[in-house]
This record gives C-alpha cells, sequence and structure tokens, in this order.
C-alpha cells in the first residue's frame, strides 16, 4: 500500500511538472521605455526663431536631445506645439507632461496651459492622482489666485502676479548675467551639476511657496537676486508628491539661446528624466545642442 501511495504521488509530481513547462511564460512588457510630452503654447514676444519665448522649437530642441542622450533608450517622447493638443487622450498614459507656455498676468496673455480652465483642472487632477510628473518653464510658472492651490499641489511653487483679486505682484522679475548655484546637491536632479553663469536670463524670483510643505526643496538659486528670505533666489525646485507622482518648476527659460549652456541644459533634462522617474546616471543627462537646422533634420520622417 505504501508502495502504491508512493508511486501515485511521483506521478501527479511529474504531471504537475509537464503542467508547468508546457505552460506560456508568464508575458513581459515590450516597451519599458517612459513616455515623456511636451506641450508647446502659442509663440508670444515676436516671431518664432527670435530667441525669446520659442516655445515650440524648445519642445522640437528638447525631443531631438532626449532621443540623443545616454538615456535615449529608456524615453519616448512626443510633443505638441502651438497649445493644448485637441485630443489629449495621449495624455492620459504619460510618465510627465511638461508645459512650456505663457501665463496670464492680469488682462494680458493668457492662463498657463495646465491651469486654463475648470475642465483642464479636471483632467490634470486625474493625471496627478495616477502619478503622472509636471514640469513647469518660466511663463508657465505664473498662476492666478483661483488656481494656486493645485499649482502648489501638483507643482510646488508659482509666480504670483495676483493678489487680492488684482493685478498686484508679489513675485518679481530681473534681467541679468549671473551665476547659478545648486541649492540641493543631494538631489538626483543635479547630478553631474556644478555652479554655472548664464550669460543673460531673465530670472523670475520672490517665488510662491507653502512653507509648510517638506516636499518641495529648491534645486537652483541665484544670490545676485537679492529676493526674500528665506526663498526669494530660488529659480527651480522640485517635488516628491504624495499622490507618488513627481514634479519640478523652474522660472528660468526665456532666451533660448541658453540651451546651449551645458549644464543649464543638463539640468532640465535631468528634471524631464526624474519626474518620468527614469534613472539619472552618475553624470547627469547629457546631450549636445542642435541649431534648427538640425532639428529639423531630425525630426523628419
Amino acid at each position: 500500500m505504501g508502495r502504491y501511495l508512493s508511486q501515485c504521488i511521483l506521478l501527479a509530481a511529474l504531471s504537475l511538472t509537464s503542467l508547468a513547462s508546457a505552460a506560456p511564460p508568464t508575458s513581459q512588457p515590450t516597451d519599458a521605455k517612459k513616455k515623456i510630452i511636451l506641450i508647446a503654447g502659442k509663440k508670444s514676444h515676436g516671431p518664432g526663431g527670435n530667441g525669446q519665448h520659442d516655445y515650440n522649437w524648445s519642445v522640437r530642441l528638447l525631443k531631438v536631445m532626449l532621443h540623443h542622450s545616454n538615456v535615449k533608450d529608456k524615453v519616448a517622447v512626443s510633443f505638441f506645439t502651438d497649445g493644448w493638443p485637441a485630443d489629449q487622450s495621449s495624455l492620459e498614459t504619460a510618465d510627465t507632461i511638461m508645459i512650456i507656455s505663457d501665463g496670464r498676468d492680469g488682462d494680458a496673455y493668457s492662463e498657463t496651459l495646465y491651469l486654463a480652465n475648470d475642465d483642464r483642472i479636471a483632467f490634470m487632477e486625474k493625471q496627478m492622482k495616477r502619478g503622472c510628473g509636471l514640469v513647469t518653464f518660466h511663463f508657465s510658472t505664473f498662476v492666478t489666485e483661483k488656481y494656486r492651490d493645485y499649482a502648489l499641489r501638483w507643482n510646488g511653487g508659482y509666480f504670483q502676479w495676483e493678489t487680492d483679486g488684482k493685478k498686484n505682484w508679489y513675485s518679481a522679475i530681473k534681467t541679468l548675467q549671473a551665476k547659478v548655484e545648486p541649492a540641493t546637491p543631494t538631489h538626483p536632479i543635479l547630478k553631474g551639476i556644478e555652479p554655472f553663469t548664464m550669460n543673460q536670463e531673465e530670472f523670475y524670483y520672490n517665488l510662491r511657496f507653502n512653507p509648510e510643505d517638506k516636499r518641495t526643496v529648491p534645486i537652483l538659486t541665484v544670490p545676485a537676486l537679492n529676493g526674500r528670505a528665506p526663498d526669494g533666489n530660488t529659480v527651480a525646485w522640485a517635488r516628491d508628491r504624495e499622490d507618488t507622482g513627481r514634479a519640478f518648476g523652474t522660472s528660468t527659460g526665456h532666451f533660448y539661446e541658453n540651451w546651449k549652456n551645458d549644464q543649464y541644459r543638463k539640468v532640465i533634462l535631468n528634471a524631464i528624466a526624474w519626474t518620468a522617474k527614469v534613472e539619472i546616471p552618475d553624470t547627469g543627462v547629457t546631450s549636445e545642442f542642435f541649431d534648427h537646422e538640425a532639428i529639423t533634420k531630425a525630426l523628419t520622417p
């Protein structure tokens, strides 16, 4: 009886082993690349290509740089120009969304793209709750009082142009050549970054942050701005959100010429990668600068 039982157990084990070997292997994702979407607002401050608020050229350049960078195998980058996409379904699977657009200043210009209206707020809230990253750049950091709580929660900081319902700036603007310093050297966005000088930039400073928010940290500061203590000199910041998403904002970006600065370029590429949850190399995300002709060639099918 004992011998018969042992044989039965052995046959059962062999049968299970056979079934297991015959079963199809567990499927693995074929594309583990992080999806990065860059959205450019309509051009302001003169004609396209004049080097100021060149939003469309900036998103084209960023796509080409990322696809030629040392993280090119980890990212899939797409972009939209001249405003929010009519079909926003692709944004619903993005790992991070970067906004390069105007922001409203009183009756001038228009609301920053990600805060354009209540419907846009509802859409973005869903993306933030699922952990999508968010990057704001230069003028897109301007935020109205109505939407400031969203800006603080989703992005960590903003330019305050409105006070008590009126155009009354708390924040400020100064254009100068200045030394830019890493503010939280251990942060991944600052991998490979040393202090550097921007030849000319329109810096926004005295920005608004939530003093109770421990998840937002300064990334770059410009001491020459002489902003209000304790954070008035901050011109770039990062937020590790409660919803598991990551955010980065910078008030720099007025002059297109600054993309030629190796250190500045690396900070922005690092930030995009970090918000998409791409592991940043110890040397940072590196890529050369491409002129308009090279960008056009790279983007031509």
